[in-house]
C-alpha cells in the first residue's frame, strides 16, 4: 500500500469529487496557474498535494460556489495579496491527463489518504468583497433579468391608530370620573386590583373596571392604600379558581349545551357567593361593633 504523506493531482480529484462534482483536472490545473494553489514538485515533475493545498482548493470552490467571489478577492484572502507564479508546461500537461486517466478508472476512495482540516481560520465576507462578487458574477444564459429595486420607493401611507370603543376610558378619564389620582391607578394596576387593555397605545378601562375603580376610592378615601386591598383580589381568584375546577367537564366539551349549562350553573354559584359573602360580613361586622 503506498504510504506517502502527499496527493497526486488525481488523488486530490477523486476527494473533491464528492462534494464539488464539476471539479476537474483542468479546474485543479487553473486554479494554480492563477496563484491559488502550489503545490511541490516531485523529482520527476508531478505535483504533490499535502493538506494544506487541498484545504485551498475547497476553500476556492466553496467561495465561487456559495458566494460567487472572483478569483482575485480569493487569492487576497488566501494569501494576503501576495502574487504565485503561474507554472505549467506542454510536459506537465501530458502527465496530469494521465493522472486523469487513471482517476476515471474507479479508483478506490479508500485508499485516499484522509486529510484533515487545517486549524486556520478562515476570514468572514467583507462587503466589498461581497461587491466584487455582485459585479463578476457569472451570466446564467437564459435568465430572467434581475430587477432593481426602486431607490426611492414610495412612501406606505399612515394609517390611523383605531380609536377606542365608546364604552371604555382612558386611565386620565378614570381619573376624572372617580376622584383617583394617576398615582393611584398605577398602584391598584400594580396590585392587580384594576386590569387595563391597551387599545392603539393607550391603557383603557372596561365598565368593570370602572365599578372596580370607584369602590376602591372609597377605600382610598378611608386611608387604605391599594396594596391593603389585595386581599379581595386573592379572594375573587381563589373562588373562580372552585368554580372552574367544577364547572372543567362542561367546560371542555364541544357540545354548546353542555357549554350553556356551565355559563348558568357559575352565574348561579357566583350570585350564591356574593349573598354569602354579604351575609358572613354582616355577621363578621355585628360582631366587632358588639351588637
Amino acid at each position: 500500500m503506498n504510504q506517502r504523506s502527499y496527493l497526486s493531482i488525481g488523488d486530490v480529484l477523486t476527494l473533491l469529487r464528492s462534494e464539488f462534482p464539476d471539479v476537474t483536472i483542468s479546474k485543479i490545473r487553473f486554479l494554480e496557474s492563477q496563484g491559488l494553489v502550489s503545490p511541490q514538485r516531485s523529482p520527476s515533475g508531478y505535483r504533490k498535494f499535502y493538506e494544506e493545498d487541498v484545504e485551498r482548493l475547497r476553500y476556492v470552490l466553496l467561495q465561487q460556489r456559495e458566494n460567487f467571489l472572483p478569483l482575485k478577492v480569493i487569492r487576497d484572502r488566501l494569501n494576503d495579496g501576495e502574487a504565485l507564479g503561474a507554472e505549467g508546461d506542454a510536459t506537465e500537461e501530458a502527465k496530469d491527463a494521465v493522472e486523469e486517466a487513471t482517476v476515471l478508472a474507479e479508483v478506490p476512495i479508500a485508499a485516499v489518504p484522509a486529510v484533515v482540516p487545517r486549524s486556520e481560520p478562515r476570514r468572514e465576507t467583507s462587503v466589498a468583497d461581497v461587491l466584487a462578487a455582485l459585479q463578476e458574477a457569472p451570466v446564467v444564459s437564459g435568465a430572467p433579468p434581475v430587477r432593481r429595486p426602486d431607490p426611492r420607493p414610495e412612501p406606505e401611507p399612515r394609517v390611523a391608530p383605531p380609536a377606542p370603543p365608546a364604552d371604555v376610558l382612558t386611565a386620565e378619564e378614570l381619573s376624572e370620573q372617580t376622584g383617583l389620582t394617576l398615582a393611584e391607578i398605577a398602584s391598584l394596576e400594580e396590585y392587580g386590583i384594576l386590569r387595563s387593555t391597551r387599545i392603539a397605545g393607550l391603557a383603557c378601562f372596561s365598565p368593570h373596571e370602572v365599578a372596580i375603580a370607584r369602590a376602591a376610592q372609597a377605600f382610598c378615601a378611608h386611608g387604605v392604600e391599594p396594596r391593603h386591598l389585595r386581599t379581595f383580589r386573592t379572594s375573587v381568584d381563589r373562588e373562580m379558581d372552585l368554580y372552574e375546577q367544577l364547572m372543567a367537564p362542561l367546560l371542555h366539551q364541544r357540545n354548546p349545551e353542555a357549554r350553556l349549562r356551565a355559563a348558568d350553573s357559575v352565574e348561579a354559584m357566583a350570585d350564591a357567593g356574593r349573598t354569602l359573602r354579604t351575609a358572613m360580613m354582616t355577621a363578621a361586622v355585628d360582631r366587632l361593633l358588639g351588637r
